[in-house]
């Protein structure tokens, strides 16, 4: 929903108040404020008249125009729109104006002939597009005189507020809806437009029209009828239809658009001829259609669906003589389920509000329109109206002043909540010796219903931010599940990759079985495929993150990235086609971004740097030696991830041939099994407080011995008062042979006290006598 400042002005008096406290009070009361923009009129552009207009003489598109300013001359302006005439109030910018497209206007010289200025179109001005051409103005914007600039003109210069309204706020589907709750919380009045007075020498709408109505329709009905000669021009309305993205096709919709938007009544026009047969009085029929709509009926046949849609050929136009207008109101219940039941029948906007709740006060409506169409001189009115009005019996909600505290958590007086919901347009009938409220819920607010909608009323206007705040009394058992833990863990993991510095993608979840098989990994069993795939590339369940993955870092290599991280958290599928949630990881490119330490030539990511990222995410981790199982990973760096004792994944290197296949430079994947990064409760234990001590091994070992087998030795043999051990480097030279040097660090620390030189000597000794003794490896 888009209001404007000015718009909202002619319903709620808004003098001394700032549109940032509109914002601020729409917010609080409910109406959520998605955007505010403000429109203004640069300066110097001003009024103009057209006084002349002539061809250019060596341009067919061009004209040259003299134009008045109120300077001592007038301006000559060389003009290209199509719209231009002699007689034309238009906006001209002057030399100096700097337009909101960046243009300075500057005398120049177009096709031979001088051009002082710019006779400027609606866009160009920073507004919205009202025509095609130049915007010509009317008093419908204020007074107009020469030379005065627009920027001193209110009607021009708009705050435009778009607001979220949730599907249930159907009543402030309109500026007068929404000025009602604004003027609740403002505490002022809500205008009250006076309807015109009928003349007495009118004729009767019984002259020329006639109402048949069957007895079981809903809705409710008031036609009225006018004559049209013509309807000038309005550049106010235009352009406030246009801020608010509202469409029309001929002046006389424009009107009703105008009317509809601004009083949320449902008005549709037609066109006469369509209600007159042979006879000369139009006949209008209102029946129940075979799918349940109530439907308006004319001399040959159907014409529209109330609150639904309406056909082409009884639209109005700007031809259109005689019009019969129609304002109607049906329940927003029964609109929103027949439309699901129809949803082969097409439907038009008129359906999007009266399946949300439309205005029922439907003479409110008839009335505003009544009033703009008074003041054309080209349209002539009939007195009175038809009208098939439905009562519906409002609803009743009974509430206690206690309940009602109970629920907002603070005493609200009895006066303050019956001023709240009499100004809302609800009716209070107050028992004063039970303290009970009976409250009758108007017809516009379809979406009160309870106790609870009332209560939410009452907090709404009372403000949020005005409720004290009390400590939360949290008295029952824990309700969190296994689904909840689940989703505590993929929130935080996908949060601390976001942190590392990984970028999140979201793929489907099908895949290309032929680059699934081409790549060595094992699909869904053929019984067990789709049956009708959407494309023939997504054919498959995906049984890996890891390809979609290196297509979306191929693809920003593509554009010019020199550095990819992505990260997916999402499900795939075995052989059997059960799923499992798996993390995913691809680091392609360059280790970090180009920056003064690295002297912008950042060096390529490497397995260690990648890895010690992929600890940062899921936490202790460390690399144990594997053989890969697919194709897309290269052999010499391919490791399993081990999380304790569990292997929970794999991290590699891409294989050199897959890399360019995606035309990737150094990248490496992981892929990690979510269930097992789950942490158990941590345990609080007491550590301790004296200082650890650590020393340095270097071993010689055989190329082909892994540091797992090492680390299994030395932790099997339980050296006294060793607390860690993990390795820090690794050399090779073609001194040592088939062996390599592989220093490792051992931590020692006591509980209770500091080790002794000698308690820490004898701990070494045992760690290289179990090396020796079980591996058959010494110092280098």
């Amino acid at each position: 929903m888009i209001v404007t400042r000015a718009w909202l002005n002619e319903w709620i008096e808004l003098e001394g108040i700032s549109t940032q406290t509109v914002c601020e009070t729409l917010n609080a009361i409910g109406l959520e404020v998605d955007g505010l923009v403000e429109q203004r009129i640069p300066e110097k552009v001003v009024v103009g008249h057209v006084v002349s207009k002539t061809p250019h003489p060596d341009a067919q598109k061009l004209n040259v125009c003299l134009v008045n300013v109120g300077q001592k001359e007038p301006l000559q302006i060389v003009c290209g729109a199509a719209n231009v005439a002699q007689g034309q109030w238009v906006a001209v910018a002057l030399e100096g104006c700097i337009l909101p497209g960046g243009l300075e206007i500057a005398p120049t010289r177009l096709r031979g002939i001088d051009s002082n200025g710019m006779i400027c179109s609606s866009t160009e001005l920073g507004l919205p597009k009202i025509n095609e051409g130049i915007m010509v103005l009317d008093e419908s914007v204020g007074p107009l005189e020469l030379g005065q600039p627009l920027c001193e003109m209110e009607a021009l210069n708009d705050d435009v507020i778009e607001i979220g309204l949730t599907p249930n706020r159907g009543d402030c589907l309109s500026i007068r809806g929404v000025a009602r709750d604004l003027a609740v919380a403002l505490k002022r009045p809500l205008a009250q437009h006076k309807a015109i007075e009928e003349e007495d020498n009118l004729l009767g709408i019984g002259r020329i029209l006639s109402l048949h109505a069957e007895d079981k329709l809903e809705g409710s009905f008031v036609y009225k009828a006018f004559e049209k000669q013509a309807i000038k021009p309005n550049v106010l309305m235009e352009l406030r239809l246009a801020q608010v993205e509202a469409k029309f096709g001929s002046d006389i919709e424009r009107v009703l658009e105008y009317a509809t938007y601004a009083t949320g009544v449902l008005m549709r026009a037609y066109d006469y001829t369509c209600f007159v047969d042979t006879k000369e009085k139009a006949t209008i029929q209102l029946k129940k259609d075979s799918n349940g709509l109530d439907a308006v009926f004319g001399a040959h046949g159907r014409v529209a669906y109330v609150g639904f849609s309406q056909e082409s050929t009884c639209r109005t136009t700007n031809e259109s003589k005689i019009v019969i207008v129609e304002a109607n109101f049906s329940s927003p219940e029964s609109m929103a389920a027949l439309g699901a039941q129809n949803k082969t029948l097409s439907s038009d906007k008129h359906l999007y509000r009266s399946a949300r709740g439309s205005e029922p006060e439907l003479e409110l409506g008839v009335e505003y329109l009544w009033t703009l169409l008074h003041k054309e001189k080209g349209v002539s009115l009939y007195a009175g109206s038809q009208k098939l009005t439905k009562e519906h019996k409002p609803k009743m909600v009974i509430l206690s002043l206690e309940e009602l505290c109970a629920m907002i958590g603070q005493e609200i007086p009895k006066n303050r909540v019956v001023d709240i919901l009499k100004r809302l347009g609800f009716d209070v009938h107050v028992k004063v010796e039970q303290e009970v409220m009976h409250v009758s819920v108007p017809a516009f607010r379809h979406d009160v219903v309870n106790t609870q909608d009332v209560c939410e009323e009452i907090v709404r206007m009372v403000g949020i931010d005005n409720i004290t705040a009390k400590p939360f009394v949290f008295a029952e058992k824990s309700r969190a599940n296994a689904a909840y833990e689940h989703y505590k863990l993929r929130t935080a993991l996908r949060q601390k990759a976001a942190a590392v510095g990984f970028f999140e993608s979201v793929h489907y979840l099908f895949d290309e079985q032929k680059k699934q098989e081409h790549y060595g990994i094992n699909g869904v069993y053929k019984k067990r495929e789709l049956s009708n795939p959407i494309t023939n590339e997504l054919n498959t369940m995906r049984a890996t993150l890891v390809l979609h993955l290196l297509e979306s870092a191929s693809k920003n290599i593509k554009n010019g990235r020199k550095r990819v991280p992505l990260f997916e958290l999402g499900r795939v599928f075995d052989r059997s086609r059960d799923e499992t949630t798996k993390l995913g990881f691809v680091f392609s490119g360059e280790s970090e971004e180009a920056a003064l330490p690295n002297h912008g030539k950042p060096s390529p990511i490497t397995l260690m740097n990648f890895a010690s990222k992929i600890s940062q995410v899921i936490g202790h981790m460390r690399l144990e030696a594997a053989t890969p199982t697919n194709k897309l990973t290269s052999p010499y760096e391919y490791a399993n991830v081990m999380v304790g004792d569990v292997c929970v994944g794999f991290l590699a290197r891409v294989h050199a041939q897959v890399e360019k296949d995606f035309d990737l430079p150094r990248t490496y994947i992981a892929e990690l099994d979510v269930d097992g990064l789950a942490k158990e409760r941590v345990i609080a234990s007491e550590y301790s407080k004296f200082p650890s001590s650590s020393r340095d091994l270097s071993l010689l070992i055989p190329r082909t011995l892994s540091y797992q087998r090492i680390r299994l030795c030395i932790e099997e043999a339980k050296i006294a008062n060793l607390s860690q051990c993990y390795p820090i480097d690794r050399f090779e030279s073609a001194e040592l042979g088939e062996n390599v040097s592989l220093t490792i660090k051992l931590l020692f620390q006591h509980a209770e006290r500091t080790l002794e030189e000698k308690e820490i000597n004898d701990a070494i000794d045992a760690v290289l006598k179990t090396l020796n003794e079980t591996l058959g490896i010494g110092m280098r």
